[in-house]
């Protein structure tokens, strides 16, 4: 039973760079991992209010919409709650950091010092802590 809860349990990642998007989303699914990927948070939202991820990897600095307005809408819609979320960005000031804390941020990952091993490892370390 409990592998058939891990098929279901699905990531989505939003990025907007195309090169880092793709080599996350590959490296990602060629783990094993049931990932999507998005381009933009408008996108992400309405794909998020259909069919909900287990985990959402995102970027905070997207083009319109920008990751906390994401969040915070999404936790307007009372969908948060549902979600695990880590976000890998380049945003690195502290209150910014808090500001996603508050929001219900699991972990922050820098873009500049990623390694999609390490990334990989965080996302299936936090999928088996969603029951």
């Amino acid at each position: 039973m409990a592998d058939e809860t891990q098929k279901i349990k699905k990531v989505l990642i939003i990025e907007d760079d195309n090169f880092l998007g793709d080599l996350l989303l590959d490296h990602v699914t060629k783990s094993g991992i049931n990932a999507s990927l998005c381009r933009d948070a408008e996108t992400a939202l309405e794909s998020i209010k259909k069919d909900p991820p287990a985990l959402l990897l995102t970027d905070l600095l997207l083009p319109g919409m920008d990751g906390y307005a994401l969040l915070r809408k999404l936790k307007e819609l009372n969908i948060l709650s549902q979600i695990s979320v880590i976000v890998l960005s380049n945003l690195s000031q502290t209150e910014k950091i808090q500001e996603g804390i508050d929001l219900g941020v699991k972990d922050f990952l820098g873009k500049s010092n990623f390694d999609l091993d390490d990334i990989t490892k965080k996302l299936k370390d936090e999928l088996e802590k969603i029951t």
